[in-house]
Order: structure tokens, then C-alpha cells, then sequence
């Protein structure tokens, strides 16, 4: 491996990295103390795409007032990969070595000298430090301040919704604290993330009161009296499927006694609905499940710090998802403790906030993550330093023993293609691209499928996450289009970051970079799961889908897994690509042998009077197993990842206790 490649492996290499990686190559004179002009380092991508000449809108006044976050580096980053590495390979003699909060700090945090430092020369350019954590110093003061400090003068700049501000070049610091800083945020418009959950109205009991049909098992009612497609009819979609049936599908909550017990499950969303925990108790007693104990669940939760604004789904949007995120985590993990943290809003640094308030007191054994963002966009906002920034965060939950679970998204493969008519895609989309943070090499991907169970409850088989969508046409007469357009699917691809190690040799056709899915579980639209939600004050059972649903149940067949072996599991990947896959993964594929004659097709009954995006249409028609961009193939794929775990997954965990010598 080439010095270049161990500098950060895993990370996005920045052109002043390697640089200075050179200059070190060559005896260079080490960088200059001073803060001057001419001893600068660039921070690469700190000017976003969108402040182009063509679209300046004129400088900032230099008496106007902003603030801004200064990120802080790791004291070793190369010091924290190779740890990492050594405590998550599950072949290294300190697997599961993990640290505390207070020996990461002491280890890798900032040192006094170099905080001085940053403080010394922040006060130096008129700026002023209003807060301080072990992750970033927020500072505020004048344009002209942040331009003595960074180098750029601060311009507005036209974009689809009015003007943005941005630097008007690339934003640098003293040579002296290069190692120091990551990145400054807060100086152009900030990105907002979306929750990956569509609420898919559908009956719960076969037969709801107004009418409305489900089937109890796939393929068990035919929807006579429609048009057929393909040739064949179709059968109505299975009711949303509920906690019990997804344990006995995927093997948790059996053997012995594999309940989350003795685990914490950390949800984080933005907002957070005041209905919870008694809504989650409710929908548990409904669905045969025990409410939680005394303590079971908490929350960290400040509404009065809440930003709400356009740039976000409101708070009652954001509470479907925590409603989801519970249901699924407490139904598959029953007697693990749940922490649920709020985040004050859906950007970056609201989300990073909460994030941290996990991993850096070490509240949990996993972090359950049902939001997203996409790298490539118009106007893009994932700087190079945010992205570092998110992913030190996700170094430091690894170097703690904390799993981290990210959804792959429900776009295929996020593509503007695909966002012409997905309905849980970004419109902003610019390329194909693996969403992010779930595209982290530190984090797990949990991608989704379609479920499908027998007469007997029993697991049946499972195709790719895909939906297309076709409506009545010709007064009722036949479906239309057909095969339809693409409606919903589960998120992968390729990312931006070079392939971790634990990917070599386990992603076929690798093209050198992080590849998502690591692994998936049921979360179609078509056939969404089932919670319960308090809505204008009134509680309803209500069908969602999504990798929102599929990335809560991995987490708590996670914190299963830990009761079973007994030990912390940590950072879950490299275990994950080292498990004999043949026995505890389930290879999904796009056309399921076990499913019968291709295509696949469900009507689903969604009820009178219902609104859709192709307006009001109370039956649809899926074409499942079609998603956009990405394909379930046998072995590893970017529409599945490894597979979904099979019972024999948590028997593994029992019987070995996760060690593979």
C-alpha cells in the first residue's frame, strides 16, 4: 500500500492532503508557525458548487454579523485507523478492544496547545468563540473578521430560491493549525436531511371497516373483478406486516431468549413527537407485544431549541419516522432499552449534535439512522469538510464499540432518472450516487427488500425493493402503464470513498470505491410494515415503508445478537463480510425462484377517497422487484448487500460467540 493510500484509508483524499503528504516524502521544511498571509493552508471544496462568477450577487456587507463551526481534526488520524482496524477485524487479537469516551479524548482529542492556538489566532482576526465541544468551536463575528480569519471575502449568490450565501474563494487557516481544523461550516447555505419513510395508507385486518382488502399471505386473495396483468391476476398486497411476524421471518426474539436484552438501541431523527412513548404502547399491546418496563425508554428531547423552518419537514412529518423507528426497534428487539434523541432540526449540525450526545457518552451499543442526504446536488452543501467532520464522528463510535446503522435511501440508485418520478427521492439529485452518510465505509448500510411470507407465516422469499406503478385506465378496464413507473426502491451504488478493507474480494466488479448496501431486510411501500401513530390527536394503525423500517430492525437484531454472544459488537462490517454468508444471509435476487413465474404483482387496496400522486386512485397496481439502477444478484449486490439474515444468523452468534478463530 502507498504511503498516499494509508494516510486516511476509508476517506475522500483531498488535494492538500496529498500535498503535504509529498512535501513530507521529500524533506520538505516543516509548515511555518506563523499566522500569515503566506504561510496558509487551503481547505479544499470549502467554496460550494453553486457560487460561480455567473451567479455572484455582490459582496456581504462587512459589518454584517455571521457565525460558523470550525471542526476539529483527530490529534492521530492514522493512529485511529490503524486502531480501528485492529478492534473490528474480527481475525485481530484485540477484537473488541474498544475504548472509553475518556480514553478516546485523551488519545486522539485536540490537545490544550493546539485549542490555544485555534483561540489565539480566532481572536487575533476579531472573531469570538461562543462555544466549545470536543468536536468544534463555534465562533460569530463580522464579514470583514471571517475575512482576515479564512482568507474570502463572504458574497451572495443566485440560486433556484432567491440567493445563498458562500464564500468567494476557497476558505484557508494558518499553516500552524492544519492539523488542527477539518473544515468550517456555517458560512453557506446549509444542506437539510430527509427522513426515508412513505406513509402508504392500506388496510391492517384483511378487511378494514371502510371496505378496504388485504391478503393474510402473499398471493392468498385474488383481486377478481380487475384487469389482469401480465396475463395472470393479481392478488391483493399482504397486510402490513407486524413485529411478530418480521421476528419469526429473520429468527429474532428466539432460541434462547435473544431479546435485545441488556442493550440500548439510540434512535436518532430531528424533532420529536410528544405522543411517544405512549403511542409505542400502545401499538405493542395491539400487535400482542409487552408495552415498555419502567426505564425502558428514554429521550433526549428540547423543543424549546427546536429550529423549524422550510428547509426541514415539519416536526409531524419527522414524528411518522420516530414512530416507525420505535415500533420496529422495540418490536424485534423487546427487552433491549431504547434512547430516543431528537435532533433540533434536520440539518448537519443540529443532526451531528445529537449524534454526538450518544457517542460521547457512550449511551448505546447502537444507532439506529433513518435519514439521508445525497453528496451531489444543485446547489450541493456537503463540503468536503462536513463530510470529514460526520465520518470522525463515526471513527470515534467505532473506537468506542458503538454500531452505527445508516438507511440506504429509498431512490434506487438516486439518480435524476430515478427522481423524475420517485416519490421519496431528492429532486436535487445531480448523478447516480450512494446516499450519504449511509455511503460512510464507518458506518452499516441497511438497504431493503420485498418480504414475502406463506400460508403458515413462514419466510417465503424475498426480491429486491422496487416498485412500479401503474393506475386504472380505459374507465377501469386495464392497467396502466405496464410495466408502470418507477415509484419506490431501496437506495445503493457506488459512493465516493475508495473501498474499505473489509469490502476487497467481497464486492464482485469493484470499482475501487465503498459499495452499499451491507445488508437489507423487508421495507417495501408495496408491502410496508405496520405502526402506530396519534395524528390530530387521534391513533392510527397505519402501513409505512422504506429503509427507515428495515435499518430500526437490523439495529435490534443487532443488540439481539450482543445478548446472545455476550459481548459488545461494535462497528458491525467487518464481521459482517467475514461471516460464512451461504448459511446466515438469505440471496436475494430480482426474480426469486421460490416466487414463481416473473413479474411479480400486488393491487394494493389503499381505501376511498385517497389522494395519491396520481390522484385519487383507491386500488394500484406494483410490478415489485424493480429497482431503479441497481439489481439483486446472487452473491454480494448494490440493490440487497450481503443478503437479509436468516434464523441461522443469531443460532451463529449463540453457538461461536462472534469470533471467527
Amino acid at each position: 500500500m502507498s504511503f498516499l493510500a494509508r494516510i486516511r484509508p476509508g476517506r475522500r483524499l483531498r488535494p492538500y492532503v496529498a500535498a503535504a503528504a509529498c512535501s513530507a516524502l521529500l524533506g520538505a521544511a516543516p509548515l511555518a508557525t506563523a499566522h500569515s498571509a503566506d504561510h496558509r493552508h487551503p481547505l479544499a471544496g470549502s467554496r460550494p458548487a453553486y457560487a460561480t462568477a455567473a451567479a455572484d450577487a455582490g459582496p456581504i456587507a462587512g459589518d454584517q454579523h455571521v457565525s460558523a463551526r470550525l471542526y476539529l481534526n483527530s490529534r492521530d488520524p492514522q493512529g485511529l485507523i490503524d486502531l480501528l482496524r485492529d478492534i473490528s477485524d474480527p481475525h485481530s487479537p484485540h477484537y473488541r478492544h474498544y475504548l472509553t469516551p475518556q480514553a478516546y479524548q485523551r488519545r486522539f482529542g485536540p490537545t490544550a496547545a493546539q485549542l490555544a492556538g485555534v483561540a489565539a489566532w480566532l481572536h487575533a482576526s476579531g472573531l469570538a468563540v461562543t462555544q466549545r465541544t470536543t468536536h468544534y468551536v463555534k465562533i460569530t463575528g463580522t464579514a470583514d473578521a471571517v475575512r482576515r480569519a479564512f482568507g474570502a471575502s463572504l458574497h451572495r449568490y443566485r440560486t433556484g430560491r432567491g440567493t445563498s450565501p458562500a464564500p468567494a474563494d476557497d476558505l484557508s487557516v494558518p499553516a500552524s493549525l492544519a492539523t488542527t481544523l477539518l473544515g468550517v461550516s456555517g458560512l453557506s447555505t446549509p444542506g437539510a436531511a430527509r427522513p426515508l419513510s412513505t406513509p402508504t395508507p392500506t388496510p391492517a385486518l384483511g378487511v378494514a371497516a371502510d371496505g378496504a382488502v388485504c391478503s393474510g399471505h402473499f398471493g392468498q386473495k385474488p383481486a377478481t373483478g380487475f384487469p389482469q396483468a401480465y396475463g395472470k391476476t393479481p392478488a391483493y398486497a399482504p397486510c402490513p406486516y407486524t413485529p411478530a411476524q418480521l421476528r419469526h421471518a429473520y429468527g429474532a426474539g428466539t432460541g434462547r431468549g435473544a431479546t435485545g436484552r441488556g442493550s440500548t438501541i439510540a434512535i436518532v431523527d430531528a424533532y420529536g413527537s410528544p405522543d411517544m412513548p405512549a403511542d409505542a404502547d400502545r401499538y405493542a399491546k395491539i400487535t400482542g407485544d409487552h408495552a415498555f418496563r419502567p426505564h425502558q425508554y428514554r429521550q433526549h428531547v428540547t423543543p424549546a431549541h427546536w429550529h423549524v423552518s422550510d428547509a426541514c419537514a415539519p416536526p409531524g412529518t419527522w414524528a411518522g419516522e420516530q414512530a416507525l423507528d420505535i415500533d420496529l426497534a422495540h418490536g424485534l428487539a423487546p427487552d433491549a432499552d431504547i434512547l430516543y434523541v431528537g435532533a433540533d432540526s434536520c440539518l448537519d449540525n443540529d443532526l451531528m449534535d445529537a449524534e454526538s450526545y450518544v457517542i460521547d457518552g457512550r449511551r448505546a451499543d447502537g444507532i439506529s439512522n433513518s435519514w439521508a442526504e445525497i453528496i451531489h446536488s444543485e446547489p450541493g452543501h456537503l463540503t468536503p469538510a462536513l463530510i470529514d467532520a460526520w465520518d470522525l464522528l463515526f471513527e470515534q463510535a467505532a473506537a468506542e464499540g458503538i454500531g452505527v446503522y445508516f438507511a440506504a435511501g429509498d431512490c434506487g440508485d438516486s439518480s435524476p432518472d430515478a427522481a423524475q418520478t420517485g416519490v421519496n427521492c431528492d429532486p436535487k439529485t445531480t448523478q447516480a450516487q450512494a446516499d450519504f452518510p449511509s455511503g460512510s465505509p464507518w458506518v452499516t448500510s441497511v438497504g431493503g427488500t420485498t418480504l414475502a411470507l406463506d400460508r403458515h407465516g413462514d419466510y417465503a422469499w424475498e426480491t429486491s425493493m422496487g416498485d412500479e406503478l401503474s393506475i386504472l385506465t380505459d374507465n377501469g378496464t386495464a392497467w396502466g402503464p405496464v410495466p408502470g413507473v418507477f415509484t419506490f426502491g431501496g437506495g445503493g451504488g457506488v459512493s465516493d470513498f475508495p473501498q474499505p478493507w473489509y469490502q476487497h474480494d467481497r464486492v464482485p466488479g469493484s470499482t475501487g470505491h465503498r459499495t452499499t448496501p451491507d445488508v437489507s431486510l423487508e421495507g417495501d411501500g408495496a408491502l410496508p410494515v405496520l405502526i402506530g401513530l396519534t395524528d390530530a390527536e387521534t391513533f392510527h394503525l397505519i402501513g409505512f415503508g422504506g429503509t427507515s423500517a428495515a435499518t430500526p430492525a437490523f439495529a435490534a437484531i443487532q443488540a439481539d445478537a450482543q445478548q446472545a454472544c455476550g459481548h459488545r459488537l461494535g462497528f458491525a462490517n467487518p464481521l459482517l463480510y467475514a461471516l460464512p454468508r451461504a448459511h446466515l444471509f438469505h440471496d436475494i435476487t430480482d426474480q426469486p425462484a421460490k416466487a414463481g413465474t416473473p413479474p411479480l404483482t400486488v393491487v394494493r387496496d389503499e381505501g376511498p377517497d385517497t389522494d395519491t400522486s396520481t390522484g385519487e386512485q383507491r386500488y394500484l397496481l406494483y410490478t415489485l422487484g424493480h429497482d431503479f439502477g441497481l439489481h439483486a444478484r446472487p452473491g454480494y449486490d448494490d440493490a440487497t448487500g450481503l443478503g437479509s439474515p436468516t434464523p441461522g444468523y443469531l443460532r451463529w452468534f449463540q453457538h461461536t460467540k462472534d469470533t471467527l478463530k
